[in-house]
């Protein structure tokens, strides 16, 4: 018996209905995660707004930062990333230079708390280099609290090497002044790191 027009009508309808519902199982929608990506950190402060936040060390932080090109056109992250990079090669040189007087027998006045003052504060200096590299990676890698943790951590190790010397009365020629400008320069890493902002979970949906 041949198809009334009426049935046609009625059997195009259903399967619309069911080709509409295969395609949205086959198909789910995407959950709010995967379709709203993590936003990058704020830009809210340029070189000079972030370094007036490090007073008493906005020369310094002005003249350390301002040293690399990237500093003038880079947003909070990069200003930290500078920051931590700067700390970390002062460090590095402090590490070298603590290797070598270690091993120079030249030095006068070279007691054995000398001696010891200045193989504690190498092994000091090479723990918070390998710590400020990693808070380089932590902060490349959004780990923004693991990255001031590890800064913060640095700069300990620098206090604890100054605090393990005080002793020592001919130890001012040789660290004080090596330390004080890795401590000045860990805080101005740890205040620009602290500047980071990140986006709450309402922005990123």
């Amino acid at each position: 018996m041949a198809s009334s027009p009426y049935h046609a009508a009625v059997g195009v309808a259903v399967l619309s209905f069911f080709l509409a519902v295969g395609c949205a199982n086959a198909a789910p929608a995407p959950p709010p995660e995967a379709r709203a990506p993590t936003a990058a950190p704020s830009a809210a402060y340029a070189l000079e707004d972030a370094c007036k936040q490090t007073a008493p060390h906005y020369d310094l932080c002005m003249a350390t930062l301002s040293a690399d090109r990237s500093a003038k056109s880079s947003d909070t992250l990069g200003l930290a990333r500078v920051a931590i990079l700067a700390v970390q090669k002062n460090a590095s040189e402090t590490a070298t230079y603590l290797s070598s007087i270690y091993d120079d027998e030249s030095i006068e006045n070279k007691t054995v708390q000398l001696q010891q003052c200045l193989e504690d504060c190498s092994e000091r200096y090479e723990a918070a280099v390998e710590q400020l590299t990693d808070a380089t990676v932590a902060l490349d890698m959004g780990a923004y609290p693991e990255a001031r943790a590890l800064v913060a951590a640095s700069q300990a190790e620098v206090k604890l090497c100054q605090r393990g010397c005080r002793n020592v009365q001919v130890h001012r020629n040789i660290l004080t002044m090596r330390n004080r400008d890795v401590d000045r320069l860990c805080s101005i890493a740890l205040t620009i790191t602290k500047l980071i902002r990140t986006p709450s979970p309402s922005a990123a949906e």
